[in-house]
Parts: C-alpha cells; structure tokens; sequence
C-alpha cells in the first residue's frame, strides 16, 4: 500500500523499501539493496478463464553520496523480472526506476532519468491496492516514464513536483496499478515531449489536499490532463478521492477487441478507503470513467470503467504479507477478477 506517499514525498522518492539493507557506508558514500519476492494465484476472467499461479521478484539498489555541504550526489536502479517463461511474453524483465541526480538539504531533489512524472503525485491518495486499482486512470495518468527531470521538494507541509520528458520514439502508455506486473502498454505513438507539474500541502490533522496538469505532446496530437485529489487519515482509518480529466487531440487507441476509439475528453474519479486492525488492513474502492467522442466509429459518450473492489491483507511481520483481492466490473460484457497472494521484501 502507498497510503502514506502524500505526507512523506521526499522521503519516498529516494527511500524505496523499508527493509532495505545497508551494503556499504563509509567515507559519506552509502549503498542499499532492497527487493521483494511474489507469488499470486488469480482468475481474470472471461470465458475461456483459468486459474493462473504467477510468480515474479524485483531487485533494486540506491546509492548517495556527499558532494558538497547540504548537497548530495543520488542514484537508483531497479528492475521487476517475471518467473513465467510462457510463450509471447516479450518482456520478461522490466526496468522500474532508473535515474541519477541531486539531493539538497534545503531545496528537495533533481533527478534525471525513468521514475514517476510529477502528475503521479496528483493520483496518489488512491494508489492502495496490491493487484487492482488505477481503473479510472487509464490512458489518463501515464505511468513511470523514461528520459525525464524530475523535481520534488517539501517545505512544511507544502509539496511541489515538477518534471519534463524528452522525445520517446517508443513511448509506453502505463495501464492499471503500477505495482501490478508490467503495467506499461506499447503504442505506436511518438511522443514529442511532455511536461507535469503538481502542488499540494498536507495538515496536521490528517487532510492533504493536491491538484496536478500534465500536457503530451506526440507527432500525431495532443493529451492535456489534470487531477485534484483529497485524502484523509484519522488512526487507523484512512479515506481518499481523486478526480481526473484528459482532453485528446487526434489520440486513437484499439480495444482487446481491435476496436479503434478516438475519444476527446476522458473524465473519472476514484474513491477508496481502509482501515487497519492490528495486523490485518480491510480496504475497498470503487473507479468510474466515461470517454466522450467517437467510439467505435459512432460519436458520443460511453463508461470505460465501473469497478469495484474489495480486499483484505494480513501483515506476517515487516517484510512479510499476504492478501485477498476482488474485482467486480459493472462494464457490460465484463466479468469478475479475484487475485491471492503472498509477498516477501527485504
């Protein structure tokens, strides 16, 4: 669960596991190393569904080290690998996080290279869930993303984040929870650059408050998106809502069923909530989105998502978990999903 990414954005960007392990750390240089293993037994549905046993681990280091006073030198690297060797699965390692850059006591970090745009940071509030999520996000929010600088800095409870990314003749469209496998899609699309920027501030009675735009622009048009989002922590409760919008210009995209749509505004929201009893977190949510333009050839307005999710995790110790999730999908057509699953990081 990412719950807590709006109160520590700083922190978060850098420290990517709170198992990982010291390796080295002399002379003002320090080196971790931190990763998870999975395994998940699920049932996407469909007709013709079966039940799936996957397995997957993923590896990552971080290193820092003191150029100057109140300012260090950062650099990460982290990859995802699938145990699968099933035919047509092209991509069997994927690069997550990759980039070097620049951490200042005073003035947050400058990082170059493939990790989150700031728009990230906008969505965040409902990124929650292990398998599901980010259904009303889809072709909206992006994804992590390469050839890019980023900025985030904190002041208080002030956040800001900004970033741009240069020409991707190979751009990759993020689809779905980004902790879910591979989530990133490939489109025929190249992308001329892009550029995010978001704001926020966190209380100190659990409210954070945030707003982000993200403008795209690829040789064939245009995708400006914004979102505003609220979340809310009281113990162990905690509420969050985000409300997302994309205009499209000359953006077509084809459906699992080769069906090409070309929307012109896409627009969603997405609530979830959780709540911890010891070891155990029981969270639900619920995302909705609507395209409005030609679909399938037809102009006019159709529901892209209606979902419904419930799930339960239970905490073994620090670094191991396991957990039940089920998705209902209200789209018409559509079947059920249910994912189990075990998780050790270190």
């Amino acid at each position: 669960m990412k719950k807590t990414i709006l109160a520590v954005a700083i922190p978060a960007l850098f420290a990517a596991s709170a198992q990982a392990a010291t390796v080295y750390d002399a002379d003002g240089v320090t080196a971790e190393v931190y990763g998870r293993m999975q395994f998940e037994i699920q049932d996407e549905g469909g007709e013709n569904s079966k039940v799936d046993g996957i397995g997957s681990a993923r590896m990552g280091f971080k290193a820092k080290s003191e150029i100057a006073s109140g300012i260090n030198a950062l650099a990460r690297g982290e990859w995802q690998v699938n145990a699968e060797n099933s035919d047509g699965d092209d991509e069997q390692l994927a690069a997550r996080h990759v980039y070097a850059g620049f951490e200042f006591d005073e003035g947050g970090t400058v990082v170059f290279g493939q990790t989150d745009t700031a728009f990230y940071q906008a969505v965040a509030a409902t990124d929650i869930f292990n398998k599901y999520g980010y259904e009303a996000f889809d072709i909206i929010e992006s994804g992590r993303q390469e050839g890019q600088v980023v900025y985030n800095g904190e002041f208080g409870g002030f956040y800001v984040g900004a970033s741009y990314q240069f020409r991707d003749d190979n751009f990759k469209l993020g689809a779905g929870n980004p902790d879910a496998g591979f989530p990133s899609v490939k489109t025929d699309r190249k992308l001329d650059n892009s550029y995010a920027a978001t704001i926020g501030y966190n209380f100190d009675f659990g409210l954070g408050v945030y707003g982000g735009y993200h403008a795209e622009d690829f040789e064939v048009g245009d995708k400006k998106n914004m979102a505003l989002s609220a979340s809310y922590s009281l113990n162990d409760l905690y509420l969050a809502a985000v409300y997302v919008k994309s205009d499209l210009s000359d953006i077509k995209w084809s459906d699992a069923g080769g069906v090409v749509h070309e929307p012109e505004e896409l627009t969603g929201y997405d609530i979830v909530a959780s709540y911890d009893i010891n070891a155990v977190s029981l969270y639900t949510g619920y995302a909705f989105q609507e395209a409005e333009g030609k679909l399938a050839g037809v102009s006019g307005k159709a529901d892209t998502a209606k979902a419904f999710k419930l799930g339960a995790q239970y905490k073994f110790n620090s670094n191991m978990k396991a957990w039940a999730e089920y998705l209902n999908d209200g789209l018409e057509g559509a079947d059920d999903k249910w994912n189990i699953a075990v998780q050790y990081n270190f």
